[in-house]
């Protein structure tokens, strides 16, 4: 019997593209037969500015993210996964995946990545992850992004 039946992805795919999390979510739904809901959260108020200087940019951004979802899906698929949805949300990422999403999805497994980027956002990205895991009523596993290790973008903890 599987293990899960429903894997929620949370994907960055405008920054930070999430490579090692979204392969873990194929492995993990191949190895369950599981379903696979592959989301991006769009933090809006990051955009507030671009917002008024160019309505259209936020427009562009969110349609861009749901381009980059498809092709995943597209990837997905070739990988064998069967079943692969792809959704974009808009709030406080932490939130909308652990309690909306999660919930609309009736997952039982959310697969987040870890980000690169300075310090400061590390520490705000682990924080982010844990305040997943937190209000989570599913398991939350959060992947290493090895190709920005690969990079030594952030320090190694081993």
């Amino acid at each position: 019997m599987s293990r899960y039946k429903q894997i929620l992805a949370g994907l960055d795919v405008l920054e930070t593209p999430s490579y090692d999390a979204f392969e873990e979510a194929c492995a993990m739904a191949l190895e369950h037969e599981a379903s696979l809901v592959l989301a991006f959260v769009f933090e809006e108020h990051r955009y507030a500015n671009l917002q008024r200087i160019d309505p259209g940019a936020v427009r562009y951004l969110k349609e861009k993210a749901a381009y980059h979802l498809q092709a995943y899906k597209e990837v997905a698929k070739r990988k064998g996964v069967t079943d692969v949805q792809t959704v974009v949300d808009a709030g406080v990422p932490e939130k909308q995946l652990a309690r909306h999403l999660c919930g609309a999805y009736s997952a039982d497994l959310i697969l987040v990545g870890e980000t690169g980027g300075p310090a400061f956002e590390r520490l705000l990205r682990g924080r982010w992850s844990r305040a997943v895991a937190g209000k989570a009523s599913c398991e939350v596993r959060v992947v290493r992004n090895s190709r920005l290790a690969a990079l030594d973008v952030y320090p190694r903890t081993e």
